[in-house]
């Protein structure tokens, strides 16, 4: 499939609805201001494609969805352009290439060597943590991890002091994670899905009960 041709700018707006929340063809079309008649046109393409699949909600109630629809597989579509190589590919994501390119999406490039240096630490002792966050509210990145391994904090700490670059490191509690803005975060590792449970809101606010 040749993709750059493939996803115009409104089969890509639909992809990205559907990656954050499943959706029906009447909320889609509500979000793109468009018709449900031209989204479940290309819906169907995009499922031929095998980009999205359909899912039977079970709902019988009158203005509820009975069919949505979400991505099939989580993905990263690569153009490579260096003197030796020139390449495009599709690359079906696992955890770790996930950790990955959450770092390579930082725009200060000169942390992306030091925050991989890191992840491989990590993942030594995954099963010693519940969240890895990178909170980049300051002027220095700050590496907040959900935990409270003192083993764990003094590994991280004596690593991190081996670097030249200065990064600072937190380890919190799970309702302590409340007091950072969402936004500011980028995720790492949430084995619980942290920032998507019901005591994390935008700005990092508690809900009411």
């Amino acid at each position: 499939m040749d993709f750059d041709s493939f996803l115009t700018s409104q089969r890509w707006e639909i992809l990205q609805i559907v990656a954050e929340n499943p959706s029906s063809p009447i909320e889609i079309a509500e979000k793109l201001s468009t018709t449900v008649s031209y989204v479940s046109q290309q819906l169907k393409l995009l499922d031929a494609a095998r980009l999205i699949k359909k899912q039977k909600t079970g709902s019988v109630l009158k203005g509820k969805p009975r069919t949505v629809f979400s991505i099939s597989n989580e993905l990263v579509y690569i153009t490579l352009l260096t003197r030796k190589n020139s390449e495009k590919k599709i690359i079906y994501l696992t955890p770790h290439h996930k950790r990955i390119l959450s770092i390579w999406m930082l725009d200060d490039v000169s942390l992306h060597d030091l925050f991989v240096k890191l992840l491989f630490k990590l993942e030594e002792d995954l099963d010693e943590f519940d969240g890895a966050f990178i909170d980049q509210s300051g002027k220095v990145p700050k590496l907040v991890l959900v935990s409270d391994s003192k083993v764990l904090k003094s590994k991280i700490g004596a690593f991190i002091k081996n670097f030249q670059q200065k990064i600072d490191f937190d380890f919190i509690s799970k309702t302590q994670l409340n007091k950072f803005t969402r936004e500011n975060l980028v995720v790492l590792y949430d084995s619980l899905d942290l920032l998507d449970s019901q005591h994390m809101l935008k700005g990092g606010d508690e809900k009411d009960e």
